[in-house]
């Protein structure tokens, strides 16, 4: 048997672990698809509605099959970091702003969350404040920051303090 010392390791990092086990979502995509989202769409962390605001939106899609639309980005990671979120996410998606616009995302252009570069500290307002702008192509991400400021990041780079502006 382990240690006192193993265990307490151990436990410390089953947060960490459960959001490993979400993955980026590669082979749940292929069951998991984000949905076109309308005004019957409520944000599922604020209860905003979700397409009557500016700026990229995700959706999460569930174990159980139930899709979650979220109002912005960081709505989105909010919720997905939560550790009770951890063991129900299936596939995270976010709108591609290299593919879209700001003002009003295309559906279109949902991508897994994991694939994106995202700039966080920009000066874009969008539906709860300025959410992480999400990129597939680092290049856009590059050019939205120089435009707008902030910083790139990747997926698992992100954290709380930077979303929050810290």
């Amino acid at each position: 048997m382990g240690s006192r010392r193993d265990a307490l390791i151990l436990l410390a990092g089953l947060p960490a672990l459960m959001l490993m086990a979400c993955g980026d979502g590669r082979e749940a995509a292929a069951n998991c698809k984000a949905v076109t989202l309308s005004d019957e769409h409520d944000c599922a962390l604020c209860g905003m509605t979700v397409v009557r605001h500016p700026g990229p939106k995700g959706q999460a899609c569930l174990r159980n099959g139930d899709i979650l639309p979220f109002c912005s980005t960081s709505d989105l990671l909010s919720w997905a970091w939560q550790p009770e979120s951890g063991p129900a996410i299936e596939a995270l998606f976010v709108h591609d702003l290299s593919r879209t616009d700001w003002e009003s995302p295309s559906d279109e252009t949902y991508v897994l969350a994991g694939d994106a570069w995202y700039v966080a500290g920009h000066q874009r307002r969008g539906a709860m404040g300025y959410p992480p702008a999400p990129f597939t192509e680092r290049a856009d991400a590059e050019a939205f920051a120089e435009q707008h400021g902030g910083r790139v990041y990747t997926f698992n780079d992100l954290s709380f303090d930077i979303i929050r502006g810290r």
